[in-house]
């Protein structure tokens, strides 16, 4: 494989390293996104490891670091976060298309890095295929009750004892429970940037009906967000969307990916997202 330092964008600001395979990469290529504020090289090195293997299975990938982050510098005239973001990403795929002719892309992202390419696949028809690790999570009531059994379970007897004691103490006072308990057994606050669920389900649909292969990942970081295997299909039960695509739950993977048999998991996956974008039937045009 070959890898090139490249600078991209119109204000040449982007810092990016290209990954080639051995002979004529596939046409699809990969764009690893960065993961918030970490360098492009993704979180312990995840990033250069996902782009070396997609290069042995003969995939041409792009990591690279958005305005403002790492070693990329900002435009002159930046946008907020979100759409310069949708820029960037938008400026690596013309770099790759000029370059070396490569027209469908693949998104991969970490959290903001979910959030952004999923921007960026909205806008762009030449995104055929979007991962997103930790991405947008919607509650339903079934996580909240997995999360406040869980609560429970981590506590000792003595600490279950000693807190039912305290709280039957305040009942017969007249005290209500303090807010902070209430909080920990809640739905998850939403940021203000997270699209409704209308909007999400919306979303997903014009994705999968233009043929992307879409897939999430969440780890057990994010259980206060996503707490059990089907989350997402409880949560939007009865959308057509959700047989297109595919959610996996790891909860012994965390939102850094520090193990390495964690890595070698996600990196299978993502080899396996990349396989099924490649050989995706067609759209069928509308």
């Amino acid at each position: 494989m070959r890898e090139i330092a490249a600078t991209l964008g119109p204000d040449q600001n982007l810092i990016a390293v290209v990954t080639l395979p051995d002979g004529e990469p596939r046409p699809l290529a990969f764009l690893l996104l960065n993961a918030g504020v970490v360098h492009r090289i993704g979180p312990h090195r995840t990033s250069v490891k996902i782009a070396r293997h997609l290069a042995r299975l003969g995939y041409a990938t792009i990591r690279f670091d958005i305005s403002g982050v790492g070693d990329s510098r900002p435009p002159r005239n930046a946008l907020p976060f979100r759409q310069q973001a949708v820029l960037d990403i938008k400026a690596a795929m013309d770099y790759l298309q000029n370059e070396y002719q490569l027209t469908q892309f693949g998104l991969y992202g970490i959290c903001a890095g979910a959030m952004n390419g999923y921007a960026a696949a909205l806008e762009d028809h030449r995104v055929v295929g979007l991962f997103m690790f930790d991405g947008y999570a919607y509650p339903t009531g079934k996580a909240s009750i997995v999360r406040f059994v869980s609560h429970w379970r981590a506590r000792s007897l003595g600490q279950v004892l000693g807190a039912v004691r305290s709280r039957l103490r305040r009942y017969a006072s007249g005290s209500s429970i303090p807010k902070a308990d209430t909080a920990r057994v809640g739905p998850p606050p939403i940021a203000s940037t997270h699209p409704s669920k209308e909007r999400f389900a919306v979303d997903l649909q014009t994705l999968i009906s233009r043929g992307a292969r879409v897939v999430s990942l969440y780890s057990g970081s994010v259980f206060e967000e996503y707490s059990y295997p089907g989350q997402l299909g409880d949560a939007f039960k009865g959308h057509a969307f959700l047989k297109q695509m595919t959610c996996h739950y790891a909860p012994n993977v965390d939102h850094l990916v520090t193990p390495l048999e964690a890595q070698r998991r996600l990196i299978e996956l993502i080899a396996e997202w990349a396989k099924d974008t490649f050989e995706r039937p067609a759209p069928v045009p509308t």
